[in-house]
């Protein structure tokens, strides 16, 4: 074998090593871009199951959102009817009194309708008195529970539980219990109840009267601040 033909076979199996570095480098290439393309294709695919579930999810989220509104709506109209019973059951006689009094003036049934329909919260209201009084429990019932305003034309008088410590030597209530005011007016009476603060309504013709009952720094004592507000 001379030079040549030496040389020509290292030549050759050069030619091969680098050809099967060639295929070997494809090969590995194709795997890595059909890799790639697979994952590329999970990974939109996945994306796409999760744009799905969130809007499915806001869709659900939209209709329960619009059923809560609905539920709120309806409670508010059954919290709206229950007080317009105990409003027509206890002041029956009072409210017929006004609206008989009104027409009689020559106000139309449809003003009155009307004008019922726009009322609103209490405006430019005006604190004309504030006093403290005290509570009475089933263990005292003594003077500082009844508070006379306006020279006799609204009194008041309140109720309250002792609390589970209470004794006769301090008969103070409990003020995170129900307390139940008792509002003797002019025309007639009414009784609010509830934990404190809490505020009572007394209507009249043209203005109306709002009660403020809240805790007191006087032991056994609610203070009451009494507002003058005129009617929307």
């Amino acid at each position: 074998m001379d030079f040549f033909e030496t040389q020509e076979r290292y030549r050759k199996r050069e030619m091969r090593g680098w050809l099967l570095l060639l295929f070997r480098t494809g090969v590995v290439g194709g795997v890595l871009w059909l890799g790639w393309l697979w994952g590329h294709a999970e990974q939109t695919s996945l994306q796409a199951e999760a744009d799905l579930v969130i809007y499915e999810n806001n869709l659900r989220i939209t209709g329960l959102s619009a059923e809560v509104q609905s539920l709120q709506r309806l409670l508010a109209e059954a919290e709206a009817h229950r007080k317009t019973v105990e409003l027509t059951e206890g002041n029956k006689a009072e409210l017929q009194r006004i609206v008989t009094k009104q027409i009689a003036r020559g106000v139309e049934p449809e003003q009155i309708l009307q004008s019922v329909q726009g009322l609103g919260k209490p405006s430019n209201c005006r604190e004309v008195d504030r006093q403290n009084i005290a509570v009475a429990t089933p263990l005292y019932a003594g003077p500082e529970s009844k508070l006379s305003l306006f020279e006799g034309g609204l009194n008041l008088h309140i109720e309250g539980e002792t609390g589970k410590k209470a004794a006769r030597e301090s008969p103070w209530f409990d003020p995170s219990l129900p307390i139940k005011v008792r509002q003797v007016f002019l025309n007639g009476q009414k009784i609010s109840s509830g934990t404190l603060p809490l505020e009572a309504i007394i209507p009249a013709e043209q203005w109306l009267l709002k009660l403020h009952f809240e805790k007191s720094d006087l032991r056994g004592y609610v203070r009451v601040i009494v507002s003058s507000c005129t009617l929307r």
